[in-house]
């Protein structure tokens, strides 16, 4: 699931056959930093399959990385908007949440100059 979903070019059907047949989201890819499916693409921007993965009841969107950051953190670092905006509508996402340095998702999106991010959160 997750080698699928690092695929920029990943196919959303085939996302959800791997789910339906028990690849779980929530698995952290020590490989990568500790990423889930969920965080990669967050960070990879997949607006689709972030929507579908949402509607997961067992999905923990909160879940951090190696470096304590979380998909909407990531999100926030990219600047990618529809994403933080679909993130923040699940009464889930816990913005309060920071890094191993006590970065917020605010104050990284504020820092790396992603002023549209900021308006939104």
């Amino acid at each position: 699931l997750y080698d699928e979903c690092n695929n920029s070019l990943h196919s959303l059907s085939e996302i959800k056959f791997l789910i339906s047949q028990g690849g779980y989201v929530n698995w952290k890819n020590e490989k990568y930093n500790n990423y889930t499916s969920f965080m990669r693409v967050c960070y990879l921007g997949k607006i689709e399959t972030i929507k579908m993965m949402l509607t997961l009841q067992n999905i923990n969107v909160n879940l951090v990385d190696k470096f304590g950051r979380t998909a909407l953190y990531l999100a926030c670092l990219n600047g990618n908007n529809s994403v933080v905006s679909c993130l923040l509508e699940d009464p889930r996402v816990d913005l309060m949440l920071s890094d191993e340095n006590n970065w917020s998702s605010l104050m990284i999106a504020a820092w790396w100059g992603k002023t549209e991010t900021v308006k939104r959160i």
